[in-house]
This record gives structure tokens, C-alpha cells and sequence, in this order.
């Protein structure tokens, strides 16, 4: 569970102290979620810690996005909805994958 909270915090961290998008952040919280996901399609249960973090993250990279403006705000929108899309998948076996 530690990469995926190590993942969310490389992402979200820069965010909310202003420092900027990180892509490549981005993407390793999307295979972190991936690959979680992968096996909490077919259980039953997932640990209340994983289920903590991937509750905080669509809000938090919102929440991020107001403090930006233009290009780096629309890429945050987007970021949230592509986690948004991916956790959903995670958690669902009837889901769809994300992009």
C-alpha cells in the first residue's frame, strides 16, 4: 500500500505548494492504482487504507486545480478525472479501464 500512498504524494504534494503539473508523477499514480486495481477487481474487500487514499484523491487534485490558471488548470481537471475514472475501474469488475 506504501507505493501507492508514495505515488498520490509525489503527485498532490507539488500540487497544493504550487510548484507545478508533474506528468510523470501522474502516470506512476495511475499504474499504482493499475495494479492495486487489478487485484481488488475480483475481492470482496480492500484494505481501509487503500480505500482512504483513493477516496482523497479526486477532491484533493480538484481542490488543486483553484489554485492554478489556464493550460496547468485544465491539465489538473483532467488529471482528477482520469484518477477519478481509474479508481472507479479499480473497484468495479464490471468497469471500464480508464485512459
Amino acid at each position: 500500500m506504501s507505493q501507492l500512498d508514495d505515488a498520490a504524494k509525489r503527485f498532490i504534494g507539488p500540487l497544493r505548494l504550487n510548484d507545478g503539473f508533474d506528468q510523470l508523477a501522474l502516470d506512476e499514480l495511475c499504474r499504482q492504482i493499475d495494479r492495486f486495481g487489478h487485484r481488488w477487481r475480483t475481492s470482496e474487500v480492500i484494505p481501509k487504507s487503500a480505500a482512504l487514499i483513493l477516496s482523497e484523491l479526486y477532491p484533493a487534485i480538484s481542490a488543486c486545480a483553484d489554485l492554478y490558471s489556464g493550460d496547468e488548470r485544465r491539465r489538473m481537471i483532467e488529471a482528477a478525472v482520469r484518477v477519478g475514472e481509474r479508481v472507479a475501474y479499480a473497484l468495479d469488475p464490471r468497469g471500464e479501464p480508464g485512459t
